[in-house]
């Protein structure tokens, strides 16, 4: 059953990577008039994935059989469950970094969308009968 979960979480863990080494690189790519130490995170966090794609991949096919890190018995969680949220970590920080919004601005805009609402009602109005203009 534990080698069941393992495997089961190792193949999670190479599409969360792979999905995250794309996800940086594409960021990388798309935001590359920024700044360049927000291009080198995303550049960084795309090795590390890559490198852990790597390292869960190889355990995948079994040329690692074991990984050279040893934990205390007795824990309730293994290493691939460990290795999975480093994974995940690594690769949502430069994004999450780089795009985030204060709470205060979140409030702003949640109140401003509030008052847009109230002011219409909540309803979408359709400004015409002719299904052309409102379909594009």
């Amino acid at each position: 059953m534990a080698h069941l979960l393992t495997h089961t979480l190792v193949t999670v863990t190479l599409w969360i990577t792979g999905f995250l080494v794309l996800l940086n690189l594409v960021c990388a790519i798309l935001f590359r008039r920024r700044r360049p130490l927000e291009i080198l995170f995303y550049v960084a966090a795309a090795v590390l994935e890559l490198a852990i794609f790597v390292l869960a991949f190889l355990f995948y096919l079994g040329v690692l059989t074991h990984l050279p890190y040893h934990l205390p018995p007795g824990l309730p969680f293994d290493l691939a469950e460990i290795g999975a949220a480093v994974a995940v970590g690594i690769g949502l920080f430069p994004v999450s970094f780089w795009h985030r919004t204060s709470a205060s601005r979140l409030r702003a805009r949640i109140a401003k969308d509030t008052q847009d609402m109230q002011q219409r009602q909540g309803t979408v109005r359709v400004r015409s009968s002719t299904p052309g203009e409102w379909m594009n």
